[in-house]
């Protein structure tokens, strides 16, 4: 019987290792057995029997057909200070299942493969110490096979006889393999066996196993004791470990880099203790061992102490390779698909296709795909989208996808996404959320990781799509693996591979590009198409058990299955679409694109609107607009047709909407009556107190008025009196010129 088909296991878990002392530093592995060890008032206890039998049967290491396990444990009580303690593993069976029972766990049956016992184990979430449980399934194991020597007579010839018929064979030891006793070891079983019992046959351990005595190296702790004290090393030991433990933190790649950084941190520090008998020895070189007498070889630091903090990796891993540590190292669980229906669950993903193809200037692009894979059937549905250069998947690509694998599919119950920056627009959100909406709750949503508040924010219009958690390929079921395999197996087939590294291609060259595909993105797509359906055609292992995924479709068909489909295909356009709000202007709205010219939209239920208005854009194909005031739907604007200058079509349609916008304000006058502004205003004045005469409150002596009138009287009749007695200027400033004496003027 191997190690794994253990009969017991011991409940919390852990190894038994008797404390002996107290140990300097802890164990690594925690000792966690001593509450299965039954003291005597427990054991009374337990079996309901009285004090004078539970003695005697734990003096005697024998109860109701049981070896016991029994050790003794120095506690100041008892006879000599000692008190014996019975494990719970050696107790009857009875007493075995009561004390599990009280302490809540639960025992089921399992057969011996050896001896075709039925046996009463914990139950498997409760698990044991292996060491532990190896060591007591020996023992055990010892027991009976020293059983018939026992029972003989000590020094007797039939106890001699017995153990030579023992030694004469080979025995099957409980860790599988066969090999024969010598007579000593059987002796010495016998020996112990008759001293201590079940106890004595235990294969002893180190009560100071995983206590680490030395702080760095035997030659450094020897070197540097007469010149520090304990407490001194232990911090310099703790310094270094924590070095040690940051190196492998950070990503250092391997053991030997931080054995050499650490051993030169270690010199440094050593430095810093400012012994002389240190500072005197030659500094040496990397790689000197402790017997070269130099700093670097009694700094040594050996890859033990390395290798023991090797676990601190896994936060490199984590914060560095977030792929490794998702696939390899972060807990998951195992989900059943074989329930779900076709269109049930439906993931959404953007996969890079490694095949090389050339625009039409001769620049490389690679074809990217917005696939949906159904989870029950494995079938994969992809658009292809040939970008241009520093150009992304926007919203409109995925819509446009979403729209092409509904009208094929029919309409998804659920759509699972990936948490990528294709689908991190808050209008995509929405996008689903108004379909959701507009198809009555036809598209449900359900969460794979059990979150019961999805379906709530669902109905609230908050989300209407599950999102995986960043950079988690196993949070999107089976369509990462699916992408492998068309990889591998169906676009490798086609002309331009490259074979998923772009920095080391396939090359038909050593040293060259490799030949891109040679066609247009029409011929393209149907080179995919035939991949795909090849794909669709193959029988696949594992869950789909030989099976098609087309297969798969045809069984569920047959059973009477049926896809669902929308009534009016204008519900995609109208949920998968951007919200803006204009003011119409008799009758028109504009809106512009991010690439292209500004696009002016008309409909006659928007003449005469005064105030804004919200309007939805199709994402992918603007050739409409829905029109709301609030949550009212106004009408469906189309573009405005725009005619020539002589084309009488122009003035038939302005006729038309004049028409219509006086049909509609005829009708508006049917619902009022037209009245007199004067006769209101003058009725609503009735109702309105009239303005009160203000109070006297103070007067203003007006008198300084006067006197200022009367000394700017004064002033302005001196200034007139002293201007009338200056001469007046004449008009020449020279006198008369000879020369213009008989001149005469031509106007003369």
């Amino acid at each position: 019987m191997g190690q794994a088909q253990h009969k017991f296991a011991v409940v919390e878990g852990g190894c038994f290792e008797p404390v002996v002392g107290v140990s300097k530093q802890p164990s690594k592995q925690p000792q966690n057995n001593p509450d299965k060890w039954l003291t005597t008032a427990e054991l009374i206890a337990l079996a309901g029997v009285s004090q004078a039998a539970v003695h005697k049967a734990v003096a005697n290491r024998f109860w109701r057909g049981s070896e016991l396990l029994v050790r003794e444990e120095r506690t100041g009580r008892g006879r000599g200070g000692k008190t014996l303690l019975v494990h719970v593993d050696s107790l009857p069976a009875d007493l075995r299942t009561d004390w599990y029972l009280s302490k809540g766990i639960k025992l089921h049956e399992k057969s011996d493969p050896e001896t075709s016992q039925t046996l009463l184990v914990p139950e498997q979430a409760f698990q044991n110490d292996a060491q532990f449980d190896a060591d007591f399934e020996l023992a055990r194991f010892r027991h009976e096979l020293i059983r018939p020597a026992l029972v003989m007579e000590k020094g007797s010839p039939e106890r001699s006889a017995s153990v030579d018929d023992i030694a004469a064979i080979k025995h099957l030891f409980p860790n599988g393999r066969r090999k024969s006793v010598t007579r000593q070891t059987l002796y010495n079983w016998i020996k112990a066996a008759e001293s201590e019992g079940l106890q004595g046959l235990l294969r002893k351990r180190r009560a100071d196993k995983g206590t680490h005595y030395q702080k760095i190296n035997r030659t450094w702790d020897a070197f540097f004791a007469p010149h520090i004290d304990e407490a001194e090393m232990a911090r310099v030991s703790d310094e270094l470990i924590k070095y040690v433990r940051s190196m492998w933190a950070t990503g250092e790649p391997g053991w030997r880099q931080i054995t050499q950084k650490s051993t030169t941190r270690l010199i440094e520090m050593s430095r810093d203790l400012r012994v002389l008998a240190f500072d005197g020895l030659d500094v040496g070189r990397c790689g000197d061992t402790f017997k070269h007498g130099t700093q670097f070889g009694l700094c040594n630091v050996g890859r033990r102490l390395v290798e023991r903090e090797r676990d601190y990796k896994l936060i490199a891993i984590k914060e560095k390779d977030n792929a490794v540590f998702q696939d390899k190292y972060m807990p998951a669980i195992r989900r059943d698909y074989s329930s779900l229906l076709p269109r049930q669950i439906v993931v959404g993903d953007v996969h890079p296709v490694d095949i090389m193809m050339r625009r039409p200037d001769g620049t490389v692009v690679y074809p990217k795909a917005i696939a949906w894979y159904d989870v029950a059937t494995n079938e994969m549905h992809m658009t292809f989208a040939l970008l241009e250069q520093g150009e992304g998947i926007r919203r409109e690509h995925v819509a446009m996808s979403f729209q092409a694998m509904v009208e094929e599919w029919g309409l998804p119950e659920m759509l699972y996404l990936d948490n990528g920056s294709e689908y991190s627009w808050d209008a995509m959100i929405d996008g689903f959320t108004q379909l959701s909406k507009l198809t009555n709750s036809g598209m449900k949503v359900f969460d794979l990781e059990g979150d019961v508040n999805v379906s709530k924010r669902v109905q609230e219009g908050r989300e209407a799509i599950v999102r995986s958690r960043p950079y988690n390929a196993k949070g999107k079921p089976g369509i990462e693996g699916v992408f492998g395999n068309l990889e591998q197996y169906f676009f490798a087939t086609v002309p331009g591979w490259t074979a998923g590294d772009r920095m080391n291609k396939k090359t038909h060259a050593k040293g060259k590009d490799p030949v891109a595909f040679k066609g247009d993105a029409n011929e393209f797509l149907d080179t995919i198409a035939g991949a795909l359906e090849a794909y669709h055609k193959r029988p696949q292992h594992g869950r789909l058990a030989g099976q098609s995924p087309n297969e798969i479709l045809r069984g569920f068909i047959d059973q009477g299955w049926g896809k669902t489909v929308l009534s009016d295909p204008k519900v995609l356009a109208l949920a998968f679409s951007e919200e803006i709000e204009r003011m119409p202007d008799r009758g028109r709205i504009t809106y512009t694109p991010r690439r292209g010219n500004t696009i002016t939209y008309y409909a006659d239920e928007l003449l005469g609107m005064d105030r804004k208005i919200t309007v939805r854009v199709p994402a992918f194909n603007p050739e409409f607009v829905f029109c709301f005031d609030g949550d009212k739907l106004i009408c469906q604007a189309l573009p405005e047709r725009t005619f020539a200058v002589l084309d009488p079509q122009g003035a038939i349609e302005s006729n038309r909407r004049g028409k219509v916008f006086r049909r509609q304000i005829a009708e508006s006058k049917r619902h009022v009556a037209l009245l007199s502004l004067v006769d209101e205003t003058a009725r609503h004045n009735k109702h309105t107190p009239d303005a009160p005469d203000a109070p006297i409150a103070a007067t203003i002596d007006a008198g300084i008025l006067d006197r200022m009138a009367r000394l700017a009287g004064d002033d302005r009749k001196a200034f007139e009196d002293e201007n009338a007695k200056r001469p007046t200027p004449s008009q020449w400033k020279t006198g008369p010129n000879e020369a213009l004496e008989n001149f005469e003027f031509a106007e003369e």
